[in-house]
């Protein structure tokens, strides 16, 4: 009796589980709001496109009206990225490429893995080449340079540091002030010498808002690790600040919240920022992470506007904007709760609503996934299920979702001809652009970087 009783106790548990379905009705709202959708809508149009000219001209200069033009983007200058932590990390070669062609598909942006205690396992020891021993999660930084250079991607350095003993301090860190100053100091111009040439973002200092103050780190070290980095890198490298998701947080009633929770230009995190830059810091850029991880909001309660709702989002990102600063969400973690259809539905609704807001703000300038597919994630993660694609590598409805934005509702193709002063203007996203000109028979292209703070007039030689 016992037995049956436990069994059927196991089988009711399972029926109730699967039977789990999360409300959204008060999210759907919420993100209906017209005053949200249009502030959207707009900050897309403003933020990430503008007006470009084209002169039709052939070798000698002579204008050429009444040419016929196909417009076609080929490349995003927003950066949209996730981490490349498993490159080159599956067990067989078609997993591999497998894994690195869906990557490229919707992403132009990787994080490589710097992390202390994986990067000089042992004092004066680092890891950079593509031989060296693997370790999981943490490919050689040899190896995803590589892999992003053969794809067209940019790349961010992630992180340079992280005061966190489990995941990224190595075992052997001084615990005296000269002593780890002396170390970092190595770390970083050794990291500089050999990439400071290849990528151009950096992770410079990770979570030292929320940091576990247990942990020994010298005094004022974040500002002491910028400076060390503006005289390590070149000039044109763009130092980040990255911080924790509880930047997003309001005060919701409970304890956790009103520690981490957002006040504004009185913000701890604000304060600290704003601290660093006039203290001559060299912060090009604040990341702030998006995990929705169920010790800072549990995707139901966001669902049920209780937390991350767009109009306190937008109120994080218009206060660290006032900085004048570029902002980006540095690590997104969506999960696919509760199991089943429903949790890919849900997964697939969080990613478009919060990407367009993200992408509409006019101060961002890269969103980054974090773990591509399920169950590759940091230990205690997997359980959330936030890959774009299953474990088996294939696509879930999230990534159908950034394959459409990314790819097609924000993606400029067009015909045009040119006018009677050999011009065509258009209205586009920023990033490199394909121009195919058909006149007298023949074909002739050319590629322009139409960047928002580049030129935006161009002549096209029918050479």
């Amino acid at each position: 009796m016992k037995t049956i009783a436990f069994l059927l106790g196991i089988n009711l548990f399972f029926s109730l589980h699967a039977q789990v379905k999360y409300d959204t009705s008060v999210f759907d709202k919420l993100w209906a709001d017209p005053e949200i959708e249009n502030r959207i809508q707009e900050g897309i149009e403003q933020n990430r496109k503008g007006y470009a000219t084209l002169t039709v001209v052939d070798v000698e200069g002579k204008k050429i009206p009444e040419a016929s033009l196909e417009i076609n983007q080929i490349s995003h200058e927003f950066l949209f990225g996730a981490n490349s932590f498993m490159v080159n990390g599956f067990k067989t070669p078609e997993e591999n490429n497998l894994y690195e062609e869906s990557f490229a598909k919707v992403f132009n942006f990787a994080s490589v893995p710097f992390y202390w205690k994986d990067i000089e396992p042992k004092q004066g020891t680092y890891l950079f080449d593509k031989n060296s021993p693997k370790v999981y999660r943490r490919p050689a930084p040899d190896i995803v340079v590589e892999f992003c250079e053969k794809y067209g991607l940019k790349m961010k350095g992630h992180t340079l540091i992280w005061c966190s003993e489990s995941a990224s301090l190595p075992e052997w860190y001084p615990k005296e002030d000269f002593a780890f100053k002396k170390a970092l100091r190595k770390r970083i111009e050794s990291i500089a010498e050999r990439y400071g040439d290849q990528i151009q973002y950096w992770d410079v200092a990770n979570e030292a808002y929320g940091r576990d103050i247990e942990v020994w780190m010298p005094k004022d070290f974040v500002y002491y690790t910028f400076k060390l980095c503006e005289r390590s890198f070149p000039l044109e490298n763009t130092l980040i600040y990255n911080e924790i998701p509880e930047v997003f947080l309001m005060n919701n009633g409970e304890k956790h919240a009103y520690l981490f929770r957002h006040k504004n230009e009185y913000s701890q995190l604000y304060l600290h920022i704003k601290s660093l830059l006039e203290r001559g810091a060299k912060v090009d850029m604040i990341g702030l992470q998006f995990h929705l991880f169920n010790h800072i909001a549990k995707v139901e309660d966001v669902f049920k506007g209780k937390g991350f709702t767009p109009q306190t989002v937008f109120q994080v990102l218009d206060t660290y904007g006032s900085l004048g600063l570029p902002l980006n969400i540095s690590e997104i973690t969506f999960p696919s709760l509760p199991e089943g259809p429903q949790g890919l539905e849900n997964q697939a609704k969080l990613t478009r609503n919060f990407y367009r807001l993200f992408f509409s703000h006019p101060n961002m300038e890269a969103i980054t996934w974090w773990n591509v597919p399920d169950g590759y994630a940091y230990q205690g993660e997997d359980k959330y299920k936030a890959g774009c694609l299953n474990h088996d590598l294939t696509p879930k409805p999230s990534f159908y979702v950034l394959d459409e934005l990314i790819n097609k509702e924000w993606r400029t193709n067009l015909q045009l001809k040119s006018d009677i002063d050999a011009q065509a203007k258009f209205k586009g996203f920023f990033g490199k652009y394909k121009i195919t000109v058909s006149y007298k028979g023949k074909k002739y292209e050319q590629i322009i970087d139409f960047t928002k703070k580049g030129t935006h007039s161009f002549k096209i030689r029918l050479n």
